[in-house]
């Protein structure tokens, strides 16, 4: 029920799709959330990172990523 409620919360920082939110095992008997855009027209697909560190990320730390993106966004 949580990961419901939060994925309608939980939307890309560039598409404003809503992003998949699944539970990673954190190795210790715990989990924690993580999030990924998985719009193909957004330079933040495939973008993963836990909810508690994707919301602390700055705009330079989004543009890393999109430039990382952006080669095969003009091959297709």
């Amino acid at each position: 029920m949580g990961a419901t409620i939060l994925q309608q919360e939980c939307l890309c920082h560039d598409c404003g799709k809503p992003l998949d939110v699944r539970h990673q095992a954190d190795g210790k008997g715990g989990c924690y959330m993580i999030v990924t855009c998985w719009n193909p027209q957004c330079l933040l697909r495939a973008f993963t990172r836990s909810l508690n560190s994707y919301v602390t990320l700055t705009e330079s730390d989004f543009e890393s990523f999109r430039e990382m993106n952006r080669p095969q966004a003009q091959a297709v």
